[in-house]
């Protein structure tokens, strides 16, 4: 079952461009939103922000990323700036303009990633609880994690990461919905992206493209968040930096309302 918001509207329209197949919420005024789950994830992790934005008359377009949900796998691998390239590129086949784009884990990344590289069409920046700005030893973590990941036919050092997001007082029912929908995506497609990231962070992709973003960006961390908040604040004085109450990693799911609310107070304050 898609994750979906309180109103349970999901989305009318499914199309494809620049190999990703997106879904389309709202047909409103009040601005363009790119949605873009995180590793492993599909465009219904990002359902209740979707939904919340197009209640407020927005366009809301939530993706596919190559290799997870209902997109094909990418013919020019999974490396951040290779899926930071696929955003850009729909961005462009779809003539989008003044785009926030929002994501969450490391579809936060590929969206910075695509956001610095194009300002002209990026004109705002959401990261829900992404390895950005991280402390000293991040890429070398990140790298441990793809070792894991790498040899994972069983799927059990994926479920074991995934559960490790969570905390002990997240909904056990919301839990199963999002190892089930992890557990989908081929062997090299929770390999490879893991692996790029890691490659990413340890050349300074992620320090590189947040200070070339010289806006206003929304970070929603954790109680145990993979940014260094002080260290992303100094890359981006004017960054907007929340954290939720009661809730793991998928903060999204798991406290919706508080997600949308920050979201909501970035866009009135930086609009």
């Amino acid at each position: 079952m898609p994750f979906t918001g309180r109103s349970g509207r999901v989305s009318s329209m499914a199309e494809h461009a620049s190999g990703i197949r997106y879904h389309v919420y709202g047909q409103g005024q009040r601005g363009t939103f790119l949605l873009v789950h995180g590793w492993c994830g599909d465009h219904t992790f990002m359902a209740p922000l979707a939904e919340h934005l197009a209640a407020a008359r927005a366009r809301v377009i939530a993706v596919d990323m190559p290799g997870h949900g209902q997109s094909p796998p990418p013919p020019d691998g999974y490396g951040v700036d290779q899926m930071a390239g696929r955003l850009r590129a729909l961005a462009r086949e779809l003539g989008l303009r003044r785009v926030t784009v929002i994501g969450h884990s490391l579809g936060g990344v590929w969206s910075l990633a695509a956001a610095a590289a194009d300002p002209a069409v990026f004109t705002g920046l959401g990261l829900l609880d992404s390895a950005v700005a991280g402390a000293p030893g991040a890429a070398e973590a990140i790298a441990q994690v793809a070792g894991m990941l790498r040899d994972d036919s069983t799927g059990a050092a994926r479920e074991q990461i995934v559960r490790s997001y969570f905390r002990p007082y997240s909904d056990p029912a919301l839990v199963a919905s999002v190892l089930r929908a992890m557990a989908r995506p081929s062997t090299e497609a929770a390999y490879e992206p893991i692996a790029g990231l890691a490659d990413y962070v340890a050349r300074g992709g992620d320090t590189a493209a947040l200070t070339a973003w010289r806006r206003p960006l929304l970070l929603i961390g954790t109680d145990a968040p993979f940014a260094d908040y002080a260290h992303l604040s100094r890359l981006v004085p004017a960054a907007h930096v929340g954290q939720t109450v009661g809730s793991g990693h998928f903060m999204q799911l798991e406290v919706p309302a508080q997600v949308n609310e920050m979201v909501d107070r970035y866009l009135k304050v930086t609009g």
